[in-house]
């Protein structure tokens, strides 16, 4: 299980840090979940003069963070993930998000919250490897990017058999983002599976929390549940 902010437009880059931080220490957790730190693993994503720029580490972000060079990123679209590893096989750097898949000319990235173990079903595999990535393998396989539609998502993850706990994900290329919110009517945690978003003047933010730092509690909305919400991040 993990915790991801995204945010687009006019904002601080290190305040949009510091919120994955906090997150990432369980400091802004007000969630019905059991899980409230996420120490495994790190990974960050932003919009170079049109190019995409990533960064993964192990461990903790709150330690890795006084170590990257918050500065030199100057950006319109920033994406931060830390993540609790729900198999303990699942840790090191190549489980770090955004995962990459390129699929013809579009490089997709992702970044998940929560665990699919019966993805792995759909792509001719006898057994999972890695949730996530047979997830962002199933998703963007074979598609472009106008594809990536909500009706599109609903019948892919409606072939999706029981037992996972969320698809929640950010689907990333270097014109557009996607934050789509799914996970089981019947699921026992809610509101840990519920992201965020903020939305005023030039500046959006869609978080796994609300983050009071970035704005105020009531210009904060929830998402609904099976929503997709996309973003130009070229603008």
């Amino acid at each position: 299980m993990c915790r991801m902010i995204m945010a687009q437009g006019e904002f601080s880059v290190a305040e949009v840090m510091n919120a994955a931080r906090a997150m990432s220490c369980g400091e802004t957790a007000q969630h019905d979940g059991p899980i409230k730190k996420h120490p495994n693993g790190w990974g960050c994503l932003w919009l170079n003069n049109g190019k995409v720029c990533t960064r993964h580490g192990t461990g903790k972000f709150a330690d890795a963070l006084p170590t990257i060079d918050i500065g030199s990123i100057r950006t319109r679209f920033l994406a931060v993930h830390v993540r609790h590893a729900t198999l303990s096989k699942n840790m090191g750097i190549q489980f770090s998000h955004p995962l990459l898949r390129k699929n013809g000319a579009t490089q997709w990235y992702m970044m998940h919250n929560g665990f699919l173990p019966t993805i792995y079903r759909h792509l001719s595999m006898k057994a999972s490897n890695f949730d996530s990535a047979e997830y962002l393998e199933y998703i963007v396989g074979h598609i472009t990017p106008s594809d990536l539609s909500h009706r599109y998502l609903l019948d892919k993850m409606a072939q999706v058999a029981p037992g996972g706990s969320s698809g929640n994900a950010f689907f990333i290329t270097h014109e557009k983002a996607w934050a789509w919110q799914w996970y089981p009517d019947d699921t026992l945690f809610p509101h840990y599976f519920t992201m965020h978003r903020y939305q005023k003047n030039k500046t959006t933010y869609i978080s796994s929390e609300m983050i009071k730092a970035l704005g105020a509690e009531s210009e904060w909305k929830k998402i609904n549940n099976h929503e997709l919400y996309g973003i130009n991040i070229t603008e």
